[in-house]
């Protein structure tokens, strides 16, 4: 069974590569990364593609437009 972690970010690429870095190191890799983003720039979809084709995570990216804080809203969208 694969058991699938959401993490919120928004506009914070040093911070969410580290958190991927710690996912990275897991022994286990019975996961998938979903990566709820409200609104952040292009630099995160570039990073979480260097971690998909580099290290081999298995990572979804859910993304909404910003427009104030919604981070409940995007977090429903990753749960979907």
């Amino acid at each position: 069974m694969r058991a699938i972690v959401i993490i919120t970010t928004s506009n914070q690429p040093e911070w969410l590569a580290k958190v991927l870095w710690g996912y990275r190191l897991q022994t286990q890799r019975g996961f998938e990364l979903v990566i709820a983003d409200d609104g952040s720039g292009p630099e995160v979809a570039l990073l979480l593609e260097a971690f998909r084709r580099r290290e081999g995570l298995v990572i979804d990216h859910v993304w909404q437009p910003r427009d104030g804080f919604r981070k409940c809203q995007i977090l429903n969208r990753a749960i979907l």
